[in-house]
């Protein structure tokens, strides 16, 4: 099995943050960000957001500028937590006019796809949430929110899957589909083949969640649609170089990956920040290609007597002179 990487293209962003707002440096167009893109090294992918489509580059060009630069479109995503119309919510906004907003923006995302010729659309709901006790009813909430994804999912089919992206927290204190249970219960309540769950390593572990485990889990109810890779602290969605801060939960998750034979693209998805975005960027593909390629002498059948034992000190002697020896 072959490693396919992804960019997320805001990692080539000014780094905006709230005590910088005019950002760490220029922000490039677009067509700088692929450039960027495509002269880094083992990168075969990028994911774009509808708001690319703003008026600068059509569609037929955007698919132009790809191929030029040898570049797939790894997925489309819809991200509506900068759009000051969906504040207060967007896809569990209980305005149908706001939530109609919201949903004609994954629609968008869908069209785009199409027109890019990927299979993919991710679905960030990180506008629907709550800040304070009493601040949503949760029932409805949670009803308007299936009823948005079910609208685009519908739009999509069969074409185009839609991935949920779930995180716990930020920008609201508490963000509604916050863990791999609740996206996958999301998903079971839909109740359609082309909606799924888009896992960031990050985000799993900000959830209390061990990433691998929930590679697993997502993977036996076939609902694992995409990747995500950085690093955090657990607290906060730092986005870091993945492999700096959890190196060994990596490693197994990638082990999962490798397991179950994923196809799609893993899609780094830092924000560099004060550091430069291409080397940021080098070192964290770098990072998921050495630990994949140190995978290929793990003997699996070993490991998984060892596990069958439940003697965690005979797992971490294999997994030790993978990681650590030659």
């Amino acid at each position: 099995m072959n490693l396919k990487i992804s960019l997320a293209l805001s990692m080539f962003g000014g780094g905006h943050d709230k005590y910088c707002v005019d950002g760490y440096r220029e922000t490039p167009r677009l067509q700088e960000k692929l450039s960027a893109a495509s002269k880094l090294k083992s990168v075969k992918g990028v994911e774009l957001q509808q708001t690319d489509l703003n008026g600068e580059l059509g569609a037929k060009e955007i698919k132009r500028l790809l191929k030029e630069y040898g570049l797939a479109c790894s997925a489309v995503s819809t991200s509506l937590a900068h759009d000051r119309r969906f504040a207060l919510g967007a896809f569990g906004h209980q305005h149908q006019k706001t939530r109609n907003a919201a949903i004609d923006e994954g629609r968008k995302a869908v069209d785009f796809a199409k027109e890019l010729g990927t299979s993919t659309v991710m679905i960030r709901l990180y506008s629907d949430g709550f800040d304070y006790p009493f601040h949503v009813d949760y029932g409805a909430h949670w009803n308007t929110i299936i009823s948005s994804i079910k609208t685009i999912a519908k739009y999509a089919s069969p074409e185009v899957n839609v991935a949920i992206a779930y995180k716990p927290r930020e920008p609201r204190t508490h963000l509604t589909v916050a863990t791999v249970g609740k996206s996958l219960s999301l998903c079971q309540e839909i109740a359609m083949k082309n909606v799924g769950v888009g896992m960031n390593f990050s985000h799993a572990l900000m959830a209390g969640e061990n990433p691998a485990e929930s590679i697993a889990f997502l993977t036996r109810a076939s609902k694992l649609f995409a990747c995500y890779f950085s690093d955090c602290y657990r607290m906060w969605d730092d986005s870091m170089i993945p492999g700096t801060v959890h190196t060994w939960e990596l490693m197994e998750a990638l082990f999962y990956l490798k397991t179950v034979k994923h196809k799609g693209f893993l899609t780094v998805d830092i924000d560099p920040g004060r550091l430069e975005p291409s080397q940021a960027c080098q070192i964290a593909v770098g990072n998921l290609s050495i630990f994949w390629k140190k995978l290929d002498k793990l003997d699996v059948t070993e490991l998984r007597r060892a596990q069958k034992s439940l003697d965690a000190i005979e797992s971490q002697k294999i997994i030790r002179r993978v990681m650590l020896q030659g």
